[in-house]
């Protein structure tokens, strides 16, 4: 038997499904830590409970009991947790935010004028203190809770190196990723449908995240007289952060439009499909949904070229571009041909076989 710690979102169905599919769900017992009283975004039946809980410790019982243990989104209260407990295999399930997100390394995600007006500028005295309370609290436990990691999973080989550098963690990698179920075919569709605008039109960024380093690619877009339409995403994220683009972020050689609104999924593939170009000014790898999908329908994806998946994205032949390289696009070169790489990268198949071998 295997048990699974995992946070309370939307990936965790599709997570639960695989296992059903593949037939291993008597074989993994899958628990959702959360202080919520019901869930909210996983929709499968499963245990819930706040972590280290009584109810949450019965439910688990002797985790040596267990052949692997795995770790989905490592927090603080999980270092306390890992410390404080024996295994005889650990395996931490990398999410992102529990490796960039650490105060020693969110440093490294940004760039110079992002850092400099926004990053250094955001500590207020609450966040100050919240930040102070856990390194006193859980900090101790850190660096115990790596040492007893034996697998790292990311589908990331580039990802897994970063945690071996920056992290007291000495562990084996493991293929491993969470299935997004791209739209292929309605992407099919949309995709043949031509395009009438003169005007180049680029997606920047996936999210109001200052990790999207939107003030620096915008300043260099600037520079290089790029006459484009830019679209900023901030239907998400940081509140303080989407304040702070709408006063300082403007644009002489185009129209510059915050998309702020909800929308629907089909009207969202529309958007992205209607681009010329995604634009991704970041170090860590963030918004895979949307360079996927982009990839997908051959359309380039232009990279910050000290992002941390690139190396990985070039291993399984797909194709991508510099933002160096920005000032040269246009109408006539504004595609790749990566589809049948995407597929193959993170396929159903590749997924079933990965899940086989590290929950059976």
């Amino acid at each position: 038997m295997n048990l699974h710690i995992v946070p309370d979102t939307t990936f965790i169905n599709t997570f639960y499904d695989n296992l059903q599919e593949l037939g291993l769900l008597n074989e993994n017992k899958i628990i959702v830590r959360t202080n919520n009283k019901t869930l909210s975004a996983v929709k499968r039946d499963l245990f819930f409970s706040p972590l280290n809980s009584r109810s949450f410790m019965e439910y688990v019982g002797d985790t040596l009991q267990y052949k692997k243990v795995f770790v989905h989104y490592f927090t603080p209260l999980l270092y306390r947790w890992v410390a404080h407990h024996k295994f005889r295999e650990l395996n931490w399930a990398v999410w992102g935010g529990d490796l960039y997100n650490l105060s020693s390394l969110d440093h490294i995600c940004y760039e110079p004028l992002t850092k400099t007006n926004y990053v250094s500028r955001d500590s207020s005295l609450k966040k100050i203190l919240y930040e102070t309370k856990v390194w006193i609290t859980q900090e101790p436990f850190r660096k115990k809770a790596y040492a007893k990691v034996n697998n790292i999973l990311t589908w990331m080989q580039s990802e897994y190196q970063f945690a071996l550098r920056h992290l007291d963690v000495r562990a084996n990698h493991q293929f491993f990723f969470y299935e997004n179920q791209f739209p292929y075919e309605r992407l099919d569709s949309i995709r043949e449908k031509p395009s009438y605008t003169k005007e180049l039109s680029l997606i920047i960024g996936n999210s109001a995240s200052p990790a999207n380093n939107h003030l620096d690619v915008v300043r260099f877009l600037e520079t290089h007289k790029v006459k484009a339409n830019l679209l900023i995403p901030v239907s998400y994220g940081d509140s303080g952060y989407i304040s702070f683009l709408r006063k300082n972020l403007s644009y002489s050689y185009g129209n510059l439009e915050f998309v702020d609104r909800y929308m629907a999924f089909e009207e969202y593939l529309q958007f992205i499909s209607a681009a010329d170009a995604l634009v991704m000014n970041t170090v860590r790898p963030q918004g895979y949904g949307n360079i996927l999908m982009m990839l997908y329908m051959d359309k380039p994806v232009y990279f910050n070229e000290k992002n941390i998946s690139l190396p990985d994205l070039t291993q399984n032949g797909i194709s991508w571009r510099s933002i160096d390289d920005l000032p040269s696009l246009s109408k006539e070169n504004a595609e790749l041909s990566n589809k049948a790489a995407v597929v193959k990268l993170l396929s159903h198949e590749r997924l079933l076989k990965a899940y086989k071998a590290l929950f059976t």
